[in-house]
C-alpha cells in the first residue's frame, strides 16, 4: 500500500470531531479502552487525514493537517498499543511530508524524516514500513540525492516482496545514473562484489562474482590457493582464497540423524581448481563444526564442504584483492540444541532487534583494532613514518586509557607489528562477542596540505573523497568500492548500522572538542559512511577512525608525539563512554515499553 490517503474526495465540513474526542476520552480514562473504541479513534484520525490531504486550497489543507497532527500525537502519547501505533507514525510522518511540499519547511522536514524512520526502526514487519523507506527517498532526493538513492536501495533489498520495490528500484536506477554510480540499480542474479547471502540453515541460496570481474575464462581456470578458519565457542568464520574471482553458489543440507550424518554447508566455487598440494580436509573440531574439505565436483569444479553440528544460520559474502568466500557460521545457543528446527517448513521471519535487546544494559567487551601491520605498511608519511606504528601506538593508549575509565574487557586484534587480513580482524572481534569494534587509522592523500579528523561507519560511500579512503584502507580500486552496493542487504537485516552511526558521531564530536582545547587547526572533517572491507560482517556496532593525516606535516609531527596520542586516546575512550551511557538509557526506554 503506497499510501493511506484518500481515494475519494471527502468534505471537510461533513461531520464534527465529535468521535475522534469522545474516543479519546474513553481510551484516556484510567480503564483500558474497549478494542472498537481504538479502532473508531484511528479510523477518525485516518479520516480527519483524507479529508485534510483532499482540500484544494494550501491554507485550508495546511491548517486541517496541523489539527490532525495534534489528534495523531494525542494518540501516540495515549499509548493505542501495537495495533494502530505504526500507522499513527506513518500518518504523523505524512502530516509532516505534506505540510513540508506546501512552505518547505525545514522543521517539517526533518519530523517527516524521523517519524519515517520510526516506522521502519521500531515496527520492521509492518506493511507500512516500506512505504515508510520509499517515502523517505522521496523526500531526500531534492536536497541530498546520495541518500535517496540509500532509502530506495533499501527498499529493494529490504523489502523485496513489498509492493513498493518496482518505484524504488526505478527510482534507484534514474538516480544511481545520476550519480555516476557503477552498476546502480543491479539486484538479484546481477548482484556485484560484497553480495552477502544471509541464510537460515537449510535454506539455499546463491552469490555472485566480484564487481566487474567476473569468472575468470573457461581455459584459465582459476584456483583455491588457501582454506582458513577463526574460531570462537558459537562462531566460526572460514576463508577460501582463490588466484582469480569465481562464482560461487551455496546451499545447506539438513543432518540426517538415522543415517548419523551430520548436516553441511556446500560451497560450489565454478571454473575453479584445488592448488596442487594443497590440504583439503581441515579438522576444526569446535562444539558445532567438524571439519571443511574441498573436493573436485567437475574438470572446472570445486566444491566446499562445512560438516557442522547445531548450525543455527550462516552467511557467505565475497571481498577482493585477493579474491576471497568468507563463511560465517553461528551456532545455535540455548532450547534450540535440544529442539532442532523443523527444516521442512521455512523459518519465522526474525524482526529487527532492539537496542535493547541487542545492547542489553551494558558494554562489557570492546575490541580495538590497529590499523595494518607486517607486510602491510599503511600510509607512509613524507618523512617515512608508518601507519602501522602509529595505529598501534594509539590502540595501545587507548586501551589503557579504556580499562581505566570503564569496566569492559578491551581487546587488541594485534599487540605486535604483525599481518592481519581484513576479514581476520572482525572474526577475531565476531568469535569473542565484542559489544564494540573500533579500527584505528591514520589518513593519507597526495595533497599534503590536507588536514583533519573524520569517523566512518559502514555505508554506501556517499562522496568520492569517501569512497577514495574506503579504496585505500581496502587496497582495491575505487571502481571496486563503488560497485559493493549489495552489501546494504547485509547491513540492513539488523539495526546495526544505526548503532554504528551513533557511535561515529559520538567519538568524532569528543575527537574534536577535546583536541581543539589543546591544538591549533583542528578540522572536523565529520561522520561519514563508507564501504571499508575490515568493518564488513562484524556482528557488532563498529567504526573506522581517521584520527589525523599521516601526509601532513604537521599533523605528521603530532601523531608521532605521545602526549598527542594519549589525547586522542583519551578523546576516543570519552566518545565511546558518551554512547554507552547514552545506548543505556535507550535499553531502559525499551524495557520499560
Amino acid at each position: 500500500m503506497m499510501d493511506v490517503q484518500n481515494k475519494h474526495k471527502m468534505n471537510a465540513h461533513r461531520r464534527p470531531l465529535m468521535l475522534l474526542l469522545t474516543a479519546l476520552a474513553v481510551f484516556l480514562a484510567p480503564s483500558l479502552a474497549p478494542a472498537d473504541s481504538i479502532d473508531a479513534l484511528y479510523q477518525e484520525a485516518s479520516g480527519e487525514y483524507r479529508a485534510a490531504v483532499a482540500m484544494p486550497q494550501r491554507e485550508q489543507k495546511a491548517q486541517a493537517i496541523r489539527q490532525c497532527q495534534q489528534h495523531l500525537q494525542q494518540l501516540l502519547d495515549a499509548d493505542i498499543g501495537e495495533r494502530y501505533a505504526d500507522k499513527t507514525y506513518y500518518l504523523m510522518a505524512r502530516c509532516h511530508h505534506v505540510l513540508h511540499d506546501i512552505s518547505s519547511n525545514s522543521g517539517d522536514f526533518k519530523s517527516a524524516l524521523e517519524k519515517y524512520r520510526s516506522v521502519v526502526s521500531r515496527y520492521p514487519q509492518s506493511p507500512m514500513a516500506d512505504d515508510a523507506l520509499y517515502l523517505r527517498g522521496i523526500l531526500l532526493q531534492g536536497r541530498d540525492p546520495a541518500a535517496a538513492y540509500l532509502e530506495f536501495r533499501k527498499v529493494e533489498l529490504l523489502y523485496p516482496t513489498g509492493d513498493m520495490r518496482p518505484k524504488a528500484k526505478q527510482k534507484a536506477e534514474e538516480l544511481g545514473r545520476k550519480l555516476g554510480y557503477a552498476g546502480a540499480g543491479q539486484t538479484g542474479s546481477e548482484e556485484r562484489e560484497g553480495t552477502v547471502k544471509t541464510r537460515e540453515k537449510g535454506r539455499p541460496g546463491e552469490s555472485v562474482p566480484a564487481a566487474g570481474t567476473g569468472s575468470p575464462p573457461k581455459a584459465d581456470l582459476s584456483r583455491l590457493t588457501d582454506i582458513r578458519h577463526w574460531t570462537g565457542s558459537d562462531y566460526t568464520r572460514v576463508a577460501l582464497y582463490t588466484n582469480a574471482p569465481v562464482q560461487f553458489k551455496e546451499k545447506a543440507i539438513p543432518s540426517d540423524p538415522q543415517r548419523k550424518q551430520p548436516g553441511k554447508i556446500v560451497v560450489d566455487l565454478d571454473n575453479c581448481r584445488v592448488r596442487p598440494g594443497l590440504k583439503t580436509k581441515i579438522p576444526v573440531m569446535d562444539a558445532f563444526l567438524q571439519d571443511v574439505r574441498a573436493e573436485a565436483t567437475s574438470p572446472q569444479g570445486t566444491r566446499i564442504v562445512l560438516n557442522t553440528e547445531a548450525v543455527d544460520s550462516y552467511r557467505v559474502f565475497s571481498m577482493s584483492d585477493p579474491f576471497r568466500v568468507i563463511i560465517d557460521v553461528r551456532r545455535k545457543t540455548g532450547q534450540e540444541d535440544a529442539q532442532p528446527r523443523d527444516r521442512a517448513s521455512p523459518p519465522p521471519a526474525a524482526p529487527l532487534p532492539s537496542v535493547a535487546r541487542q545492547l542489553g544494559l551494558n558494554v562489557k567487551r570492546i575490541v580495538l583494532d590497529p590499523g595494518h601491520g607486517g607486510k602491510d605498511k599503511g600510509a607512509i608519511s613524507p618523512n617515512g613514518v608508518y601507519e602501522k606504528n602509529i595505529t598501534l601506538a594509539i590502540a595501545k593508549a587507548l586501551k589503557k586509557v579504556l580499562e581505566t575509565t570503564t569496566k569492559c574487557e578491551v581487546i587488541l586484534t594485534r599487540t605486535r607489528d604483525k599481518f592481519l587480513s581484513l576479514e581476520e580482524r572482525t572474526a577475531i572481534a565476531n568469535a569473542r562477542k565484542a559489544d564494540l569494534f573500533i579500527s584505528i587509522h591514520t589518513n593519507a592523500h597526495e595533497d599534503r596540505s590536507l588536514f583533519g579528523t573524520e569517523t566512518y561507519f559502514l555505508n554506501l560511500a556517499k562522496d568520492k573523497e569517501s569512497a577514495r579512503v574506503a579504496a585505500f584502507e581496502n587496497a582495491v580500486s575505487s571502481k571496486n568500492v563503488s560497485d559493493l552496493e549489495a552489501i546494504l542487504q547485509d547491513l540492513m537485516l539488523s539495526t546495526k548500522i544505526n548503532e554504528s552511526a551513533q557511535l561515529a558521531r559520538q567519538v568524532q564530536q569528543h575527537l574534536i572538542s577535546r583536541l581543539k582545547v589543546s591544538y591549533e587547526g583542528i578540522k572536523d572533517l565529520g561522520t561519514k559512511q563508507a564501504p571499508f572491507y575490515v568493518l564488513l560482517g562484524a556482528e557488532m556496532p563498529s567504526i573506522l577512525i581517521e584520527t589525523a593525516f599521516i601526509s601532513n606535516e604537521r599533523e605528521e609531527s603530532r601523531l608521532k608525539d605521545k602526549i598527542f596520542q594519549e589525547k586522542l586516546a583519551k578523546a576516543i575512550s570519552v566518545g565511546i563512554q558518551s554512547y554507552i551511557q547514552q545506548m543505556k538509557g535507550l535499553a531502559r526506554m525499551g524495557a520499560a515499553s
